[in-house]
């Protein structure tokens, strides 16, 4: 029994050893990386910039497997009496498969870039040809509707005050933006130069993303090789789970958002052609492809489109505000929950949480992906606090820790705010308080 107990003691102190050394190692590093920022993050850009095409692979290859799961059912009974092997007939299905996803994503986004990306040009060039003419129609409209009782005022801006607006937002412009010609060379040839390197990164991600999809289930295979190497059996299991949790969360919320995203569009496309709009399929793309970011979307993708209808009608203008305010209250209470259903399990402050650093450190890409990652870490933090707790034997439902006052050290349970024992114990000491006055 001596032995035992020793034994068992300086496995506890080898314990508490090592979580000390781990403890002063996270410190160490979290130190260093805070002193040298600045290095770890060109060193991260850098790491960013080199493997971009993989990333983007793996990103088509994640929007493309619902597509190919889709053929691949369909198509596997034609390759199954084609090929002799079974084997031959699942490599030939996923292949073709895969390819048929990825012609279609890709179709996607080139009708996506076709339609928004001219419409939006010629909007543009025409609102800046006749911006004095779309204004001076907005006042023509401001005196009509108000019949007439500001008439001098409006007439007065109409007459003098447009041109010198126009060209004190232009001199505006050029005060901030001061540049030669050769700056404007450079800034021209820098651009053209990235945006040929991301479109040569794209081709790369397409054949990326396709290796990607053939080959899921071994890549998956030796991810789950490497962990259960690792680590011991307990936590090769959690962090499994963990894996299949953090799959199910992003699949349901991205995949399910794309969906409604997609949705809202065609609504917005139906509802401008019924109500007669200007650039019905310009604003129903910018209304979907904005609906993809949480919370602030709708509002993102709300803003230009009703600038670009009002400065054209501005009645009209009215309307589709008005139309946009009810499409998005009916997608935040009924077509998204039917779609998303409870995909992040996190309540509407850590989405607004999560899309606000998302997008301070990462854009607009990082207002989309910060959702999910918020949801997996609520999920990881969720289960370290059960586990601690039942380590205590202590209840883990969160809801019976709304009314806790503190916990009776003798019976190891909560003691709740309106438990008649804490009451009586209060009277008493403020009845024996009394009596001593």
């Amino acid at each position: 029994m001596p032995e035992e107990n020793e034994k068992l003691e300086q496995k506890t102190l080898r314990r508490r050893l090592c979580s000390y050394v781990f403890a002063t190692c996270i410190v160490l590093v979290f130190y260093f990386l805070l002193k040298n920022s600045r290095s770890v993050s060109a060193v991260i850009n850098h790491i960013y910039t080199v493997i971009q095409p993989i990333l983007i692979g793996f990103v088509m290859a994640f929007l493309m497997n619902p597509i190919m799961g889709f053929f691949e059912k369909r198509l596997y009974n034609i390759f199954k009496r084609l090929c002799k092997t079974e084997a031959g007939a699942k490599k030939g299905n996923r292949a073709l498969s895969s390819i048929i996803a990825l012609v279609i994503l890709v179709g996607i986004f080139v009708f996506i870039i076709a339609a928004i990306v001219p419409n939006l040009i010629s909007t543009i060039l025409y609102l800046a040809n006749h911006i004095e003419e779309q204004i001076a129609g907005v006042l023509d409209w401001c005196n009509e509707i108000t019949r007439g009782n500001y008439e001098e005022a409006l007439m007065r801006a109409k007459d003098n005050n447009i041109g010198d607006l126009v060209n004190q937002g232009l001199s505006f412009v050029n005060q901030y933006v001061d540049y030669d010609e050769s700056d404007m060379m450079s800034i021209i040839t820098n651009s053209v130069l990235s945006v040929g390197k991301f479109i040569v990164n794209i081709i790369i991600g397409m054949f990326v993303s396709v290796y990607v999809l053939i080959s899921k289930e071994t890549f998956k295979a030796q991810a789950k090789k490497l962990v259960c190497g690792i680590f011991i059996p307990k936590y090769s299991n959690i962090i499994l789970e963990i894996s299949r949790k953090s799959a199910d969360i992003f699949y349901g919320f991205i995949i399910g958002k794309i969906i409604d995203s997609i949705i809202i569009g065609i609504i917005c496309y139906i509802g401008c052609l019924i109500m007669s709009m200007p650039y019905p399929l310009l604003v129903s793309v910018i209304v979907g492809v904005t609906n993809i970011v949480p919370v602030f979307g709708p509002y993102i993708g709300a803003v230009p489109t009703v600038i670009i209808i009002f400065l054209t009608e501005p009645m009209q203008g009215i309307y589709f505000l008005i139309f946009i305010l009810i499409l998005q209250q009916i997608d935040g209470n009924l077509i998204g929950p039917k779609i998303l259903g409870d995909s992040t399990g996190i309540s509407s402050f850590w989405v607004v949480f999560a899309v606000v650093v998302g997008a301070g450190f990462f854009g607009v890409g990082g207002m989309i992906i910060a959702v999910p990652i918020v949801a997996i870490v609520y999920y990881i933090g969720g289960r370290v606090a059960n586990y601690l707790v039942e380590r205590r034997n202590l209840p883990k439902d969160t809801d019976e820790y709304i009314l806790m006052d503190h916990i009776d050290l003798e019976n190891n349970v909560l003691i709740n705010h309106d438990d008649k024992s804490i009451k009586r114990e209060k009277k008493k000491l403020l009845f024996g308080r009394n009596n001593k006055k």
